[in-house]
């Protein structure tokens, strides 16, 4: 299985790490990745309800936390846009 792929389960769609990305830019939030290749993520302007939707999909899921820093990383490196 594609590693920027994961699914929590036969009902649950793909997770894709540049859509969910996506989705908490679009409702006001931020990304970095640390040199130590810590995940920060900016919430602060967020609303409640839409960071929740959001955040439920990678807080408990390691796998996607990782999807999510490989692919800050490789946007970081040019080798997505």
């Amino acid at each position: 299985m594609n590693q920027l792929a994961q699914t929590a389960g036969p009902a649950c769609p793909a997770f894709n790490p540049a859509r969910w990305l996506h989705s908490l830019v679009q409702i006001g939030g931020g990304y970095a990745l640390a040199s130590d290749k810590r995940l920060w993520l900016v919430v602060a302007d967020c609303p409640a309800a839409e960071l929740t939707d959001v955040m439920a999909q990678v807080v408990g899921y390691p796998d996607r936390q990782d999807a999510v820093r490989i692919t800050i990383e490789r946007r970081q490196n040019g080798e997505l846009v």
